[in-house]
């Protein structure tokens, strides 16, 4: 916990929902409010946040996933009456997964270690 480990600030990394099909995988959210995880596929978990952990508050967040109302949204340009609960990733997920985590751990590890050579932090990621 921080209390424990008493750090100056916490970077947190999530994954969104995004509303737009369109942005999957094609935007990064970067924010000092926090985040709490799992608000936006309705399965909200404990804020982590300054306000609750004490601690400066970096989110990074980048949108993985979107609702079956929003691709209909966009096919129709009308908003669905119910809510299916249905979320979809795009089918090279995996792929797309490890090319924006390698993004943000050498532009985070550049970020915080300027004094690593960029050669060096692209060969450990």
């Amino acid at each position: 916990t921080a209390d424990k480990i008493k750090p100056a600030a916490v970077i947190a990394v999530d994954a969104l929902a995004a509303r737009d099909p369109n942005r999957l995988f094609k935007t990064v959210q970067l924010t000092n409010s926090g985040i709490s995880p799992g608000s936006g596929v309705k399965n909200r978990r404990g804020e982590i946040s300054e306000k609750t952990i004490g601690v400066p508050v970096i989110a990074v967040g980048v949108p993985t996933v979107t609702d079956a109302e929003a691709i209909a949204y966009s096919l129709t340009g009308t908003e669905p009456e119910t809510d299916s609960g249905m979320f979809v990733t795009p089918k090279e997920v995996d792929m797309l997964c490890g090319k924006i985590s390698k993004i943000l751990s050498e532009t985070l590890n550049e970020f915080l270690q300027p004094e690593i050579d960029a050669d060096i932090i692209e060969g450990l990621v």
